[in-house]
């Protein structure tokens, strides 16, 4: 009779083996049945086609089309993998045979705020209701992915954007409403109210990119935040720092007698900015104006609120105020979404160049002066370098 002996450490070997496998078997059960889902929806204020003299955006595909050659010719530049197989791309010099795979995300900055046509009222903590007076309104920072990209270790960047109406801003400040600054009293029923100068207080920089491109963008080193008062402009500066946001740090400066707070660091395009040097935290060297150095557009927000008095009476009013303040000439415009965006490129790129004009006016017969051939000067045959001699 043969016998075979097993060792305690080939048992042991089996043991752990099955342990292992048994663990494996549960966990690859258990991550089969989980779904991880990333909610990438573009805001609806974002829908349609976006143009400006150099590119159309659509948001919802992560499309860009470059307007090329004095636009002439509109190149595809940027566009999903699943709408690339189904229209036959241009084979030229001016459109690459792959384009561009973006990926976007979008974080709120502030409230998306509708009319109350739309019947979408954001409702607050407290009970009160925001929508916008006159068009809708809303600010993201838009994360981008590039592919092909990555510029000193990076694939994604940050771009701000904020919307007012069918324009969209990418230099524009941000600063909350400001409604509880009234003081609540059932004088005030069934009326609209707001500030003497609605601008007034705190208005945060976002930061500003250089444009929605099909390469990473650039972004300004430094923002340009304000504080607004009655009767004048603070210009506060905030540079790139590599400190540590401290969303609770804050920083001052006088006029006078009077002390204004102010964050001291912001975060923006996820990078950190200060408007004081280390540790300190007094302000210096504030530019101080009667205005905004640079036209501005602002978002009407209409705040409704509620007021029970002592008797149990409830009083509701209205307090119009500002969420979004943009500067300068929007840097896309909403297209009246008649066409699609392959139907716009079609119809741009079948267009003909027209010839060029004549180098020279049209004219009949000609008629040269033949005096100068038949009766030629004397000193027709002296070299140009021997005139004047």
């Amino acid at each position: 009779m043969q016998i075979q002996c097993h060792s305690d450490n080939d048992i042991v070997k089996k043991t752990l083996f099955c342990i292992i496998f048994f663990l494996f078997a549960q966990v690859s059960h258990i991550c089969a049945q989980t779904e991880v889902v990333v909610d990438d929806s573009v805001p609806s204020l974002l829908g349609g086609i976006w143009e400006n003299d150099s590119r159309y955006v659509v948001f919802d595909t992560s499309s860009i089309v470059l307007r090329t050659f004095y636009q002439w010719y509109d190149d595809r530049a940027a566009e999903p993998s699943q709408q690339a197989p189904s229209v036959v791309r241009d084979r030229n010099d001016a459109e690459t045979r792959t384009p561009e795979r973006i990926q976007l995300h979008f974080t709120p900055l502030t409230d998306e705020l509708y009319t109350d046509s739309y019947d979408k009222a954001v409702v607050q903590a407290d009970g009160d209701l925001l929508t916008a007076e006159t068009v809708n309104s809303g600010a993201w920072d838009m994360e981008i992915k590039y592919a092909g990209h990555k510029l000193g270790g990076e694939d994604t960047y940050h771009v701000p954007i904020a919307v007012i109406g069918n324009k969209l801003y990418l230099n524009f400040a941000l600063r909350p409403e400001d409604s509880d600054s009234v003081p609540r009293s059932s004088l005030l029923k069934d009326i609209t109210i707001q500030s003497e100068n609605i601008l007034e207080g705190y208005w945060k920089d976002t930061g500003s990119a250089n444009g929605i491109l099909v390469c990473p963008p650039i972004h300004s080193e430094e923002l340009l935040s304000y504080y607004v008062t009655k009767d004048a402009v603070y210009h506060i500066r905030y540079w790139y720092t590599d400190m540590p946001y401290d969303e609770n740090a804050e920083a001052v400066f006088t006029d006078g007698d009077t002390t204004y707070k102010v964050p001291k660091h912001i975060l923006s395009a996820g990078k950190v900015y200060a408007c004081t040097v280390g540790r300190r935290s007094n302000i210096r060297n504030i530019d101080k104006s009667a205005s905004f150095s640079e036209p501005y557009t602002l978002n009407s927000v209409l705040v409704h609120k509620k007021n029970v008095d002592d008797d149990g009476e409830e009083t509701f009013y209205t307090v119009r105020t500002a969420t979004i303040c943009a500067f300068g000439e929007p840097y896309l415009t909403l297209t009246d979404g008649s066409k699609s965006l392959m139907d716009i490129v079609k119809e741009h790129n079948a267009r003909k160049k027209p010839a060029p004009e004549p180098l020279f006016p049209p004219h009949g017969v000609l008629d040269f002066d033949w005096s100068i051939i038949e009766d030629p000067p004397a000193s027709y045959d002296r070299r140009m370098l021997d005139l004047g001699k």
